[in-house]
């Protein structure tokens, strides 16, 4: 295993899937604190390692990309991830990176993370409850981006629909506005935008039925595809949503939810994410930019979904999508 230095973190593990490369710190965590794409500069913010304020807890940014669980609530949402993680090194080059589980709240977090080739990475998030009772909760993967770029995420329309009945909705927090010039609303698209002059921060949420949301930022772009769950028995947090953006003067973070699960003692559950990691893009400023710079190059809905369910080293996971596999390099 490569290592390297990302930003003042030592002893990071490098990861390499084509011209994508990745950087998970082994020093905290367990947390991926460098993205390059080709010969860019990192993609996620670095932040300072400075206790967060108004927490009590000695959590930590950081910033990179991290797994929680929602929803969010204080302190239980701010368990400190101080301390080194466990690394183990799986088949097939996946390597796991797993912290002991957090005093606070007695859950065990863990990435394995599996180059796939061809610009891709799987990361699968694991929740264990290692407490007395059951916890109910979502697996929540959020990602701190560079400053400077946009947040997609899709809109599923059905114009020629039923109609008289909503077909989606935007969430909004507490603090955010509908009239933020940072939100920008198209036909298929919604973005945020990262600003450094904006005093106030802004979160969204939505529920993305075509199972992903990207960050175009510089010529680079990273996007971060899931499973999206329907059912009577499937419930989200935060009114529903599956993907959710928050943005402020420093960065913007792209966020995935999973459903909520009663997770019972020693039970654990899963959210996964493959990351496609693009270079060399025009300038994307706006949704109509998306359409035209950015739709094309994006994983179909039979890939992503292969992607995200198949083994490397198993074809026959395939045999359900009429797709050439990126994640085997077809």
């Amino acid at each position: 295993m490569k290592k390297i230095a990302v930003a003042g973190h030592e002893n990071c593990i490098e990861m390499v899937s084509g011209d994508f490369r990745i950087a998970v710190t082994t020093e905290v965590g367990p947390r991926v604190i460098g993205g390059f794409v080709g010969g860019s500069d990192n993609i996620f913010r670095v932040l300072p390692q400075v206790d967060m304020k108004g927490v009590g807890t000695g959590f930590r940014l950081y910033g990179g990309h991290r797994l929680w669980h929602s929803p969010e609530a204080a302190p239980r949402s701010y368990a400190p991830d101080n301390v080194p993680v466990h690394v183990y090194e799986m088949e097939e080059g996946g390597i796991l990176f797993e912290n002991d589980p957090e005093a606070l709240t007695g859950i065990q977090k863990s990435i394995h993370i599996n180059p796939l080739g061809n610009g891709l990475f799987r990361l699968t998030h694991r929740l264990r409850n290692c407490g007395h009772w059951t916890v109910s909760l979502a697996p929540w993967a959020l990602t701190v981006m560079a400053p400077g770029g946009m947040a997609v995420i899709p809109q599923m329309r059905d114009p020629d629909g039923y109609p008289y009945a909503p077909d989606r909705q935007l969430v909004l927090w507490a603090y955010s506005s509908y009239a933020d010039p940072r939100i920008l609303y198209g036909d298929n698209y919604l973005g945020l935008k990262q600003d450094a002059q904006a005093e106030a921060p802004c979160k969204i949420g939505f529920n993305a039925d075509d199972g992903w949301i990207g960050y175009v930022n510089n010529g680079t772009a990273l996007i971060k595809y899931f499973e999206v769950y329907d059912g009577d028995d499937i419930d989200y947090p935060d009114n529903g949503c599956n993907v959710e953006s928050y943005t402020c003067k420093d960065f913007c973070e792209i966020e995935t939810v999973g459903p909520l699960y009663d997770l019972e003692p020693d039970a654990e559950c899963e959210h996964v994410e493959v990351w496609q990691g693009l270079g060399g893009l025009p300038e994307i400023r706006t949704l109509n930019d998306v359409e035209t710079a950015l739709e094309p190059l994006l994983l179909s809905e039979e890939e992503s979904a292969c992607c995200c369910g198949c083994d490397d080293d198993d074809d026959d996971d395939c045999g359900d999508h009429d797709c050439e596999c990126h994640c085997h390099g077809k």
